[in-house]
């Protein structure tokens, strides 16, 4: 059965999935909140495996429009790694990024999340644009506030009091499948990779967990919260597989076992249920590991 695209959120607040964004609605403003754009990450693949794709931050900027205009968004919220390249003298660093940031601020206001990958990032940056604390910040108040950080350092003690966060930094994905069997020439049950699809992810958060790793005083009557993950909004950006066996989120909230991954719930980017971690592992080592019919220890019997 699929659930519904809009979170289990009290109104007058309501989260809705599109388009790897998601769209954060209050009854007096619309926010828009995207993820690891990873801008020059197609000229990092031309250099190391001389395939040459196209600018993307042409398209990226044309989606953000069309998202903002669609859901009247009034900001947006860019939860890091905006640059793929990390050292500064890239040529995507200085000619993309600052071209980029000052094509969306022409659309929106907007904020940035410092990520993991965006070092030396400030001088990029327009001044009409601002960049924030790398330990995030609190929208909203009360029993509708969202915090917001990338996910690769603690949050602050604010942001770990928000109802629920939302982070980038881990890309999740999904590795699909396909039956490539031709029972005309006596081939049957072969599996085969199909193609990556990028999902998000929604986890529970032991807040107390998350305190005391990080020394504050423990809340018993504020314990949990939910964490949704989104996907990079790059489009050739591949992510992490979350239905593989062995992979593994990064990121102190899940490396110090605040939130357990396999239990988490996963949805498509247009806010399906898909099912959780756990079960999807499920299903694709089934698929790995079946046998064609006729195989050596078939014909031995």
């Amino acid at each position: 059965m699929l659930k519904c695209c809009i979170l289990d959120i009290e109104p007058p607040m309501e989260s809705i999935f599109e388009d790897r964004g998601m769209i954060v609605r209050w009854s007096d403003i619309t926010v828009l909140l995207i993820s690891d754009i990873h801008l020059g990450f197609e000229e990092a693949v031309s250099k190391e495996k001389g395939v040459e794709f196209p600018p993307q931050h042409p398209v990226i900027l044309e989606r953000i429009e069309r998202l903002v205009k669609k859901h009247d968004a009034s900001h947006l919220y860019i939860i890091g790694d905006v640059k793929h390249s990390i050292f500064t003298d890239d040529y995507s660093n200085w000619e993309i990024v600052p071209e980029f940031i000052e094509g969306i601020a022409k659309v929106v206001e907007t904020t940035i999340f410092p990520g993991n990958h965006d070092g030396v990032l400030e001088p990029l940056l327009p001044r009409s644009v601002t960049l924030t604390d790398v330990q995030g910040i609190v929208l909203g108040g009360n029993e509708e506030s969202v915090g917001l950080l990338h996910g690769h350092t603690w949050p602050s003690p604010e942001v770990l009091d928000a109802r629920m966060i939302v982070v980038g930094h881990n890309h999740p994905t999904v590795r699909r499948y396909r039956d490539a069997s031709v029972p005309e020439i006596g081939r049957s049950s072969r599996r085969r990779f199909g193609r990556i699809v990028p999902v998000i992810v929604q986890s529970k958060l032991d807040k107390n967990c998350a305190r005391q790793k990080m020394g504050i005083l423990e809340k018993p009557d504020d314990s949990e919260c939910t964490v949704v993950t989104l996907p990079s909004f790059n489009e050739l950006f591949a992510g992490m597989s979350i239905n593989q066996p062995t992979s593994s989120f990064h990121g102190p909230l899940f490396e110090n076992k605040c939130m357990n991954l396999q239990e988490s719930e996963v949805y498509s980017i247009e806010g399906l249920f898909l099912g959780t971690v756990d079960w999807l592992r499920e299903r694709s080592n089934e698929m790995i590991k079946s046998k064609p019919k006729g195989t050596d220890s078939e014909k031995g019997r």
